[in-house]
């Protein structure tokens, strides 16, 4: 980030954290999640190996935290509590109505845009009566601007259903198409000032500013121990919408509801027996859904649905495919506080690497080793082979 870049975004005091211990591109290279950048407005996030970046176009509108599975993105301002925390429900009335800036300025809830919507948002009315009715009023995103951040908002809609079904309401939630409206006055208002909010951030943020002007190379110290590594970062935004849902849910479904992978919050996870229970899977998940547990006598492997974000990374990462994700899962195990076991066997020590493992292997040879020695014998023989020719 340049000397200029950096002023800017000490100035302007962007609300997006950033907690990369959560955030899978951070973790290994073979996540390939890009929601937050397919979905920021002013293209100002990148996602590489080192984990999400955010440049000085950030508007703070807080997409990127609606659409981030693993909460990796957190707000320090406008947060989904302070959105809903004012609005009431008028007596008498069963309708809940929706908007953004750029839509229906009566609206019981405005919001920035309607990509900034996350699922305990819209489970927020239903606090307010059991009975109602969600309508969303929906501009032409395709005209606007912010169109970017309306990438996985069909998506949104199709999870929180399901939601409201687990919560045990008969919620509908409606979408009202109109014409693409001028911006909401007090949006309006807000960029009238922003160039004495400016001059007035620079008054107060002269000391950062400096700071951040100085080279890079003085302002780095050593980097803390990544957090994945000390202990599983809680995710805030998984955590605040379980507690959402058990307040509204009074009783457990009437039958197992069973819902497509694609569509749920969480994934469906199984272990074969390919496993060599490494504990790779267990160590670099981000939310900890996965945990590994080891006795004197067996290792087992237990999973929490709740805490799963579905990301897909435990799959990606296990050289033996041994993880497995169903294509349905019971919706009901979202706000199961037990973990279950889906892994477990007889604990053993190999006699090469000294680790633990589970399985046959070869003369005491866990897989892995068997595995290394096969590709180191694999590429000598190969490389013979070029001599002779």
């Amino acid at each position: 980030m340049s000397i200029a870049e950096r002023i800017t975004a000490a100035v302007l005091e962007r609300t997006v954290n950033i907690r990369q211990a959560l955030c899978t591109r951070f973790l290994t290279p073979k996540s390939d999640c890009t929601f937050c950048s397919d979905s920021c407005p002013a293209g100002a996030i990148t996602c590489g190996d080192a984990g999400v970046e955010i440049g000085p176009p950030c508007l703070n509108c807080g997409v990127c935290h609606a659409v981030c599975p693993t909460g990796a993105l957190d707000l320090s301002q406008h947060d989904d509590a302070s959105i809903f925390e004012d609005i009431e429900l008028p007596e008498g009335r069963e309708k809940f109505v929706i908007s953004c800036l750029r839509g229906e300025g009566d609206a019981d809830l405005q919001v920035s845009c309607l990509g900034r919507l996350t699922e305990l948002l819209l489970l927020q009315p239903l606090h307010l009566s059991r009975s109602v009715q969600l309508e969303i009023i929906q501009p032409a995103c395709d005209e606007c601007p912010m169109k970017r951040a309306m990438a996985r908002f069909e998506h949104l809609l199709i999870r929180a259903g399901h939601l409201f079904t687990l919560a045990g309401a008969e919620l509908t939630i409606s979408v009202r198409r109109i014409p693409l409206q001028p911006p909401a006055r007090k949006y309006a208002t807000r960029e009238n000032g922003s160039r004495r909010e400016f001059l007035h951030a620079i008054g107060k943020k002269t000391t950062d500013v400096m700071a951040a002007a100085l080279p890079q190379t003085e302002q780095k110290a050593t980097p803390p121990a990544p957090a994945h590594r000390e202990g599983k970062t809680t995710s805030h935004k998984r955590t605040k919408l379980l507690a959402s849902l058990r307040t509204l849910t009074e009783k457990s479904l009437n039958q197992p509801l069973f819902i497509p992978a694609a569509e749920a919050l969480f994934a469906e996870i199984s272990i074969n027996s390919r496993c060599t229970a490494c504990g790779v899977c267990a160590a670099i998940c981000p939310t900890g859904a996965l945990k590994m547990n080891k006795d004197q006598e067996t290792i087992s492997i237990h999973f929490h649905a709740g805490t799963c974000a579905g990301c897909g990374i435990c799959a990606a990462v296990c050289r033996l495919s041994a993880i497995e994700r169903g294509e349905t899962v019971l919706l009901e195990r979202l706000l199961a506080e037990s973990e279950v076991q889906v892994f477990t066997a007889t604990r053993r020590e190999c006699r090469v690497c000294r680790l633990d493992f589970t399985g046959q292997g070869v003369d005491g040879i866990c897989p892995l080793c068997v595995h290394r020695a096969q590709r180191r014998q694999a590429a000598l023989d190969n490389l013979l082979q070029t001599r002779e020719l």
